[in-house]
């Protein structure tokens, strides 16, 4: 009769020993991921009823929670505003106009999201940003500045003139362009308020069910890699003559 003996070559060891750990730590990531993505969920929800607040003076110095709705009175920056580049919006290629409101009775100003807006076939020629009126008083949700995983050097700077266009958004290098500080956040206007462009602000990246399908994935990694590893494993020895082992 046959005699198995489990005896795995040493490649298989050390694949094992990298891919299994690995597989194994990915889904526990992202399993993390589908439960802070529930708790976001579930701020969003508790947010939603809630009535707006507001950023005026001498509050506006305090960051709200992010998506909060709040409320907030002041002055547009008409002649100095920004264009985020690289903005996708059904399918095509634009910008996000981003317009300081200067916040009434305070020395601060706050980037009002005022939508996408597509760009023309010459980028040298940017868009009119008109704006009707300048002194306002708006409702929105909060957001963080948008971030990219790799940022090129000097991506941050807004380009010269006005409008000024910019890939990556950051506080301390559009403050120095604008002369002023400005609240570390951004507020997306209403869909339905004016002075504004296209609309259609949606939490990213807010499904728990794509982490937990993920999870299931790289689980599944780890299951198939250790079966395989068993499996080939094991080797068949040669029979054995029952009289020589007597």
């Amino acid at each position: 009769m046959r005699h198995y003996s489990f005896k795995p070559a040493g490649v298989a060891v050390v694949g094992i020993a990298l891919a299994l750990p690995l597989f194994c730590s990915l889904g526990v990531w992202q399993l993390n991921r589908a439960a802070e993505k529930r708790a976001l969920q579930a701020q969003l929800a508790s947010q939603s009823g809630e009535p707006p607040l507001r950023l005026d003076a001498p509050n506006a110095d305090i960051e709200p929670p992010r998506y909060r709705r709040v409320a907030v009175k002041g002055e547009y920056d008409a002649g100095r505003q920004f264009l985020l580049d690289n903005q996708i919006h059904g399918g095509k290629a634009g910008y996000h106009v981003l317009t300081p409101l200067r916040l009434e009775a305070a020395d601060l100003a706050v980037l009002v999201n005022r939508g996408w807006i597509p760009a023309g076939p010459d980028r040298r020629r940017l868009p009119d940003l008109p704006i009707q009126m300048s002194a306002v008083e708006l409702t929105g949700v909060v957001e963080r500045f948008p971030a990219v995983g790799l940022k090129l050097e000097g991506a941050e700077v807004p380009a010269p003139g006005w409008p000024a266009t910019v890939q990556v958004p950051e506080r301390e290098a559009l403050e120095r362009r604008l002369g002023y500080r400005l609240l570390p956040y951004q507020v997306l206007l209403d869909q339905g308020a004016a002075e504004g462009y296209a609309r259609d602000w949606k939490p990213a990246n807010v499904d728990p069910d794509k982490s937990t399908g993920y999870a299931f994935q790289w689980f599944s990694f780890a299951a198939i890699a250790l079966g395989l590893f068993l499996r080939h494993g094991f080797r068949a020895g040669a029979a054995q003559d029952p009289d020589v082992c007597r």
